[in-house]
């Protein structure tokens, strides 16, 4: 989900630069919630990639049947894999791709070399379409709602959120889960961090996730004195929006939530593990604080895993609940 929203800053700019132009854009069928609403998009193309009748030539077809038989002046592939290129075939006169970087990430991930310069996957993104005039647009991704359409503007641009100085409790999104084990913070640490929000600042943390993530909001409540409310568990994007709306800061791992708060435009306090800013994908166009440990080790992969490679999972072990706090008081103060 992380790469669907963080896709979001160039489809705004492009319709910036080309505001009668039709701007379709074509995503699994899963992450179709992040483009709903957003009135960039011309057309969203569903794709269950998981249905064996749902195939990519049929998909092209009803694309360019709904073109009049033609192409698309331009296709950006922002995926460059297998099934991106079987369904980009023949579906425009030009085609520009996404440059992944990849002996970048091995030398990364496996020798531990740092690039000399780190672009931001929102800047990758961008340059893929680097020969074609476009509009000054710095800002972050969006994720729109249905009520942000109707209203005609975006929501969280307008937002003013409270903070310690202005007085009042605050409302802490925590965001524990994650796909990858190696991501993920341990519960036990959030448990205590929760306690700690409710006892030093007077918060209140809200849980958000989705249905894999309420074992680990279990675990949190059952070993957390904290004032905790629970809307982990969302099968639905529009659900977890609401509860991150209702929030002024969010405390996450490197997830998809994390984006996700950050197109909600809401300060983000990282906690990351086996992965690293250095892979382009740290908290884009908000206010935020990474927690890490420097190790020889990370990161480990540049997507995740299922378990520590070194079996001691210090990038995460090594992180206290204090140390988040700190954090979390210093950035907001």
């Amino acid at each position: 989900m992380g790469d669907v929203i963080l896709a979001s800053p160039l489809v705004r700019q492009l319709r910036r630069s080309y505001p009668d132009a039709r701007i379709d854009v074509c995503v699994q069928e899963r992450f179709a919630e992040v483009w709903r609403f957003d009135p960039n998009v011309s057309t969203l193309w569903e794709w269950d990639v998981h249905d064996p009748d749902a195939t990519a030539d049929d998909l092209k077809l009803s694309m360019r049947e709904s073109l009049g038989g033609g192409q698309y002046d331009l296709v950006v592939d922002l995926q460059n894999n297998v099934r991106s290129r079987i369904l980009r075939k023949g579906l425009g006169r030009d085609l520009v791709m996404l440059d992944k970087h990849r002996l970048e990430k091995l030398a990364l991930v496996y020798l531990k070399r740092k690039p000399d310069v780190v672009m931001p996957i929102v800047d990758r993104y961008r340059a893929t379409v680097a020969a074609y005039p476009l509009a000054l647009d710095v800002a972050g991704p969006d994720v729109w709602t249905e009520q942000d359409r109707v209203q005609g503007y975006y929501g969280p641009d307008t937002r003013q959120r409270r903070s310690i100085s202005t007085g009042g409790p605050l409302r802490i999104a925590i965001a524990p889960g994650a796909q990858h084990f190696t991501k993920r913070w341990p519960a036990e640490r959030y448990a205590a961090l929760c306690t700690m929000l409710t006892q030093v600042m007077d918060a209140t943390c809200v849980l958000v996730g989705g249905p894999n993530d309420v074992a680990i909001g279990d675990e949190i409540v059952a070993h957390s004195s904290g004032r905790i409310e629970r809307a982990d568990g969302a099968t639905s994007l529009a659900s977890t929006i609401a509860a991150l709306d209702s929030c002024d800061l969010a405390v996450t791992n490197d997830t998809g939530v994390m984006h996700l708060a950050t197109a909600r435009r809401l300060p983000v306090v990282a906690v990351f593990g086996s992965s690293v800013s250095a892979l382009g994908f740290a908290p884009y166009g908000v206010p935020n604080t990474i927690v890490e440990v420097d190790l020889p080790c990370r990161p480990c992969s540049h997507i995740g895993r299922a378990s520590c490679p070194k079996h001691h999972f210090h990038c995460m072990t090594k992180i206290s609940a204090d140390r988040v706090l700190s954090a979390i008081t210093d950035f907001v103060n």
